[in-house]
């Protein structure tokens, strides 16, 4: 400090001293906003360096660096601010820190004594000042590039001492300005580094200059210290302290650049920090608005809520969006973004922020009401482009659709805006989410109203007795089933002048008699189209030259057949039940996605129909009756297909040796031409190669290679037993094309020096590793010959087998395929004789060559095989033979001998988990043939097992599929078999029944 004689002592203005003696006496527990004033005027000098050197470079020789540190100093008591701004000379210091009464410092008392907030002070020009809030003494050393270096210094009595620096005690500075707190007694928590650190993160983290502050680490250590007269050293604590400069302000204003510069990765990071969210956000909205109101804004949408979202005490509480001026956080609001959107986390960064923006003065303020006004618009533009993606619209309703409904019910001015954002299940809409949108593109013509019912679950709405008769007539129905859902749809009269309506209405009920003929004949329309392809001329079978809906027939008549000169044409009565029912179903609806099962049976509708057609008025004892009855019979139990076990029988794997070595014979493929030319040439004719794509590899013979070897043709080769035509590709790129493996070009034989367990080990692990590069058919093809060598083990004495158990009517030593009513069973070998005749304990007698030996110490290995093979099966839409792997391995498994199981706990693992996996992927090889029934079965077992939590949440996904599966066939095959069974009580010529 200088000496008396060299300083010079000024008072305040007289504005400033009342300033100063205000924040001095101000009881304010907010004291922390003094360092965020304290660098928002830091970086203003550097702001003003930076333009100078603009003009002139030479400007910024003096201290080319910009920069801001804060010091906490415990021994002095004090934290310093340093920057490298442009400083101030002597007459500087005097003019801006003490003697010119600013009309910011008249503006900012005005709004203190009108209930304003003093947070509020830096934006009056004033913010030096607050340091006085936290500090007893500060002292200012600065310099600029036309002066020399000197000191202010006050306590706030009324004066201030200036004087020129020559002792240097705070350091000798280039350019810039040191403005140090003298802390009061009672504010030493801002010596703490931590608290220093909190508060610059929170209000200076996207200040435009690079922020450090000096960490103190302290390391504690054990040292022995020998003490006079002790004969043991003795060990004391000794703590070593050192510091380090930390930058603070890594994350960098991204709402100031242009969006397609912005990477995700810094999406992310910031919004991890601005959230406290370890998860990626769902989407980001990057804003520069210029109109009335120019700011700049992020606006974010997570993937979760909060778990407190509806917390009605914490809503009102929750803070969404940040706003900064000039990069300097002021406060968090609430009231910018409706209550509903509370999950939405922002910031807002704006220049034309007015003075005082207390909360109180929110609602009257215009510049906060068109940032308001434009922050909801763009956050409705972020939730459209998420509904462009499928996945991402699916996490966003998952987790925010109650939010939406809240919204429905809650904010009236965006209410329209909201409506078309909301996504429900309906009664056709299977496991997908639809809008109020397509509902209506779906509706049956004429039909004015959108209907809805609500339930608990989805499961019991779509059981409601109410809508029944409207789903049986074709109407789609949306479930409701939030809670939220019955205050939302109270606010939801209707949609598109489209009524919103409750099933449990009676205006719901009417609906049945208010269509007219018409209408009737609206909904048959595609039905009619398709019967006029399927039965019509080519590309259709010729019965009929044309397809109508005719009036005039007997309620009990589906249709007619009538003669238009030289052809025929099929009339069908369309208030019939049967042709209702029929319109509903997939195979009959003109859906291009109907698999070849639902085609055939589409054809096999219509002939039937065209023969009961030609039925109508036919004598009693006419014979084609009974030829229509046993079509409608047939069709009848293939629509119950779904609903019973008539098809297990399908799943009985093949057994014994000689049939599971042809098996896997009709897998192999003929691979020699893959060997490796002497010049090293992978593309080459003739040769055989593995052509890879991400979803699927197969295997390829090259039939053509251009002339620069950048594109060629194949032929996909095909297994010996495979009846599907080699496939041609031309153009394929070069670089999709890979050389087979090694093994693969010596084929799949065993080396006979080999153990049983070695080879079959050795098959195995080449399989996993043709599954690793998805080529499912070679793959299929090792695991083929394991389960060949298995299958190939002597029968021995004692030793269990399984066998196909026949009908009591059918011989069951002689096959080793299942009949419609066979089982798969085990049982134990008594006697075996020179004939290869096997004698059973169950009495029953069968041939070595027709079961499948049990061998307990290769149970995980045996069966594991048949699993790895069937998830080829399943990738190769093979999916009744892999439900018979599949059955193979539940089977093995049941004769797993308990006292090994007891005895090795790795054994007791690969059962548990074997069972459970089977059931899981037998499960979804039946639900792809459309055995839910049976599927359902399986996932019930497979969850009774335990499972670890992953498979739990796979197994439930299942269950859900299932659960839809069966819907289905409730709703649709059901019925129609009903009106098929009322058709043959009327062919038969009994009464008909209601």
């Amino acid at each position: 400090m200088a000496p008396a004689d060299e300083q010079e002592t000024y008072a305040f203005n007289a504005d400033i001293s009342q300033l100063m003696s205000l924040i001095i006496n101000a009881f304010y527990s907010n004291k922390e906003i003094f360092l965020r004033e304290l660098i928002s005027n830091a970086s203003d000098a550097m702001d003003k360096i930076q333009f100078q050197a603009a003009q002139d470079p030479s400007k910024l020789a003096s201290e080319p660096n910009l920069y801001i540190r804060v010091t906490p100093d415990r021994d002095a008591g004090s934290v310093t601010v340093e920057d490298t701004g442009i400083g101030m000379t002597r007459e500087e210091m005097i003019l801006h820190l003490g003697t010119i009464a600013k009309s910011g410092t008249k503006a900012f008392m005005e709004a203190i004594s009108s209930g304003a907030d003093m947070s509020m002070i830096g934006q009056f020009g004033v913010g030096f000042y607050s340091s006085y809030l936290v500090s007893e003494k500060v002292r200012v050393v600065s310099k600029s590039n036309d002066g020399e270096q000197h000191v202010w210094e006050s306590t706030a009595g009324g004066t201030f001492q200036i004087w020129k620096d020559e002792t240097f005690e705070h350091g000798v500075l280039k350019r810039g300005t040191k403005v140090i707190c003298y802390l009061k007694d009672d504010q030493v928590e801002f010596l703490e580094c931590d608290r220093l650190k909190d508060l610059i993160m929170k209000h200076s983290a996207f200040v435009g200059f690079p922020i450090e502050l000096l960490m103190e680490h302290r390391k504690e250590e054990q040292v022995e210290v020998q003490e006079e007269g002790e004969a043991e050293p003795e060990k004391q604590t000794k703590v070593t302290v050192s510091h380090s400069w930390e930058l603070l302000n890594k994350n960098k204003p991204l709402w100031l650049r242009p969006a397609e510069e912005v990477k995700h990765k810094e999406y992310a990071d910031l919004y991890k920090w601005l959230a406290g969210d370890w998860e990626d956000h769902l989407a980001v909205k990057h804003i520069l608005h210029s109109a009335q109101v120019d700011f700049k804004a992020l606006l974010y949408c997570p993937r979760d809520a909060p778990k407190d979202m509806f917390d009605m005490g914490k809503m009102s509480q929750r803070f969404s969006i940040r706003l900064y001026v000039r990069r300097v956080f002021i406060k968090e609001f609430n009231d910018l973004i409706p209550k509903w959107m509370g999950f939405i986390k922002g910031i807002v960064d704006s220049d034309d922020m007015p003075l005082n923006i207390s909360r109180e003065m929110l609602q009257q303020n215009t510049i906060l009401k068109h940032i308001k006004t434009a922050l909801q618009k763009n956050v409705f533009a972020m939730f459209a482009e998420i509904g462009k993606d499928k996945e991402r619209a699916k996490i966003f309703h998952e987790s925010f659709a109650q939010c939406l409904k809240l919204g429905v019910y809650e904010d009236h001015a965006n209410r329209d805006q909201i409506v078309p954002l909301l996504r429900y299940h309906s009664s056709k809409s299977g496991e997908d989410l639809i809008s109020l949108d397509e509902y209506i593109d779906h509706m049956k013509p004429g039909q004015r109203h959108i209907l809805y019912i609500t339930g608990r679950t989805k499961r019991d709405a779509a059981r409601s007795p109410y809508i029944e008769g409207l789903k049986r007539d074709g109407y789609e129905v949306i479930y409701m089933t939030d809670p939220v859902d019955e205050y939302a749809v109270q606010f939801l009269k209707e949609y598109r002048g489209y009524e919103v309506l409750s099933c449990m209405s009676m205006d719901a009920a009417r609906l049945l008699d208010r269509r007219t003929e018409a209408d009737l004949k609206a909904e048959l329309e595609p039905l009619r189209k398709q019967l006029s392809v399927l039965l019509g001329p080519s590309p259709g079978i010729g019965l009929v030259s044309a397809v109508d809906l005719a009036s005039g027939l007997s309620p009990e008549s589906c249709g007619r057949v009538t003669e238009n000169g030289e052809s025929l044409v099929m009339e069908l009565n369309f208030k019939h039940g049967l042709l209702k029912e029929l319109a509903k179903h997939s195979a009959l609806a003109g859906q291009s996605s109907t698999s070849a099962e639902e085609q055939q049976m589409a054809q096999d509708m219509a002939k039937m129909l065209y023969e009961i057609a030609l039925l109508d008025g036919a004598d009693p004892g006419d014979p084609r009756r009974g030829e229509a009855i046993d079509k409608c019979q047939d069709l009848i139990r293939s629509l119950s297909a779904g609903e019973g076990d008539a098809l297990a029988a399908e799943e009985i794997p093949v057994l014994g040796a000689a049939p599971v070595a042809a098996e896997a014979a009709a897998e192999q493929v003929e691979v020699s031409s893959g060997q490796k030319k002497a010049d090293g040439t992978l593309l080459s004719c003739g040769r055989c190669v593995r052509v890879v794509r991400p979803e699927r590899a197969r295997r390829a013979m090259i039939t053509f290679v251009d002339e620069d070897a950048s594109t060629v043709d194949v032929m996909y080769v095909q297994p010996k037993g495979s009846k599907t035509q080699e496939q041609e590709e031309e153009g394929l790129p070069g670089k999709l094309v890979q050389a087979l493996q090694d093994f693969e070009l010596q084929g799949t034989g065993a080396n006979p020096e080999d153990s049983f367990f070695k080879s079959a080990s050795a098959a195995k692990d080449r399989g996993n590793q043709l599954f690793k590069l998805k080529d499912f058919e070679a793959a299929s093809e090792y695991y083929g010959a394991a389960l060949a060598a298995f299958a190939a083990r002597p029968v021995v004495r004692g030793e269990q087998v399984l066998f196909i158990q026949q009908s009591e009517e059918q011989a069951p030593a002689s096959s080793s395929r299942a009949s419609p009513s066979a089982t798969l069973a085990l049982s134990t070998v008594t006697s075996v004789d020179a004939e290869a005749n096997c004698e059973l304990s169950n009495g029953i007698e069968v041939q070595a060559g027709s079961v499948l030996p049990v061998i307990q110490e290769l149970l995980p290995l045996h069966t594991s095989v048949y699993m790895n093979r069937a998830r080829c099966r399943q990738n190769l839409g093979r999916h009744r033979e892999a439900a018979q792997d599949l059955t193979a391995v539940l089977t093995l498994w049941r004769a797993v001998d308990r006292r090994m199981l007891e005895a090795d706990p790795e054994m007791k693992e690969a059962e548990a988990k074997g069972l459970y996996t089977a059931e899981y992927l037998r499960a979804k090889s039946r639900l792809a043939r459309g055995l839910a029934n049976l599927a359902a079965k399986d996932v019930k077992d497979a969850l009774a097992r335990s499972p670890p939590a992953a498979t739990v949440k796979q197994l439930r996904q299942l269950k859900t599929e299932v659960q839809a599966a069966q819907e289905k066939h409730r709703q649709v095959n059901g019925p129609l078999a009903k009106e098929l069974a009322k058709i043959v009580i009327s062919l038969r010529g009994t009464p008909q029944i209601s």
